[in-house]
């Protein structure tokens, strides 16, 4: 793969070189040169606590007026002292295969239309109207079975409402249209809350009742459906469908609100052909996804690698240091003793502790010899320094 422009690169930066860049060019300019706006590059500036120019301060400096440059802070706590500027992705233009899927798709559910009864209805729908009747059955023998309990409030499933039949007669007409453009349902809940499989990609949707704010009694605004406790309290129907493709498609969501003029059912070959689009789209995604993680992960190997020998670096020039401690050490310890065999041809070979005084010196001068790093040569201190890794 070819490299990338320089912009569309992540810039690995310190709090140091941040605030050295923001006092160097305007704002606009430099966040260009991130690949990012300017707003952004003035949030990453606050979290890392930089101090950037305020408005006019340019206009001001080009116009030879005294500005004020203000001082970067030491570090606080919690304030990152590098960061990864990472360039805003541009809004890829459409998939031809995306474009291709979404026509092919309308055109095959030109002729399906939303049924006007109960008969023809999706399986998965149909499920709906079955389990809904079995509820009801529930409850209806458990107030029989409880009804000489005062203290127990009957729960009854009212039957369902036009909203909701016109609702799951939508929502079979999409599930027939989705399967026919070769499409899956994954998950079906009664909510609305509905999963396609679209080439082998999760597309989530919802199918549901567009609601609004209402001034009615709580009670009042519950009667529009049998499940009012699957939508937010207070809110009633306005009387139209939406639907919308939950799943983040291509920096959008789309959606479909009726209006009186216009139905779901007219513009089911586009509902269903975006919904097959998504498939194509999420497949780039995951493909460019793939690829920036394995980007991430070269550049995280070379980071680590940076600092890999950054970290052998300094233990090879910690080594050199030390050698050159020991050779002023060793300097001065040879004074010591050529002080300490002066004295000691007065005093003569006693014996101290448990050795005589010649013994004592040649152990000294055998460690004072020991910290010297050339005794291999030149060549050989090198050597042993060369020999520093990254766990020595």
């Amino acid at each position: 793969m070819a490299d990338l422009p320089v912009h569309q690169k992540a810039r690995h930066v310190s709090r140091e070189e941040l605030y050295t860049l923001v006092w160097q060019k305007p704002m606009t300019r430099l966040a260009e040169e991130f690949g990012i706006s300017g707003n952004g590059l003035a949030k990453i500036c606050d979290r890392m606590d930089v101090p950037y120019p305020p408005r006019g301060y340019w206009a001001k400096k080009e116009a030879g007026k005294p500005v004020v440059v203000f001082k970067l802070p030491p570090r606080r706590d919690g304030i990152p002292q590098v960061t990864d500027i990472h360039p805003t992705l541009p809004k890829p233009a459409p998939l031809p295969e995306a474009e291709r899927s979404a026509t092919v798709a309308a055109a095959k559910v030109e002729a399906i239309a939303v049924p006007d009864g109960l008969d023809n209805l999706h399986p998965r729908v149909k499920a709906w109207i079955v389990e809904h009747k079995k509820q009801q059955r529930e409850r209806e023998q458990e107030s029989k079975r409880r009804r000489y309990e005062t203290w127990w409030t009957p729960r009854v499933l009212p039957d369902l409402t036009e909203r909701d039949l016109y609702r799951f007669r939508v929502t079979s007409a999409i599930f027939t249209g989705v399967e026919k453009a070769g499409g899956k349902i994954e998950k079906s809940p009664m909510t609305g809350r509905v999963t396609f499989e679209i080439a082998n990609h999760a597309v989530e949707c919802s199918i549901v009742e567009k609601l609004v704010k209402s001034l009615k009694q709580r009670d009042e605004t519950r009667k529009w459906t049998a499940y009012p406790d699957h939508h937010q309290s207070g809110l009633d129907s306005s009387g139209f469908l939406r639907v919308s493709i939950t799943t983040y498609l291509d920096g959008r969501q789309p959606q479909w609100i009726e209006s009186q003029k216009t139905k779901i059912g007219d513009m089911l070959p586009e509902i269903v052909g975006t919904i097959m689009a998504a498939g194509p789209i999420l497949e780039q995604k995951k493909r460019e996804q793939e690829e920036w993680q394995k980007q991430y992960r070269k550049e995280e190997a070379r980071r680590y690698e940076a600092r890999r020998l950054k970290e052998i670096d300094d233990k090879r020039w910690n080594k050199l240091c030390e050698f050159a401690a020991n050779w002023e050490q060793r300097d001065r310890l040879l004074v010591l003793l050529a002080e300490v065999e002066k004295r000691a041809f007065d005093e003569g070979d006693i014996i101290v502790g448990d050795s005589a005084l010649s013994a004592w010196i040649a152990w000294a001068k055998e460690r004072v010899e020991a910290l010297d790093p050339l005794r291999q040569g030149a060549a050989g201190m090198f050597d042993t320094i060369s020999k520093v890794s990254q766990w020595s």
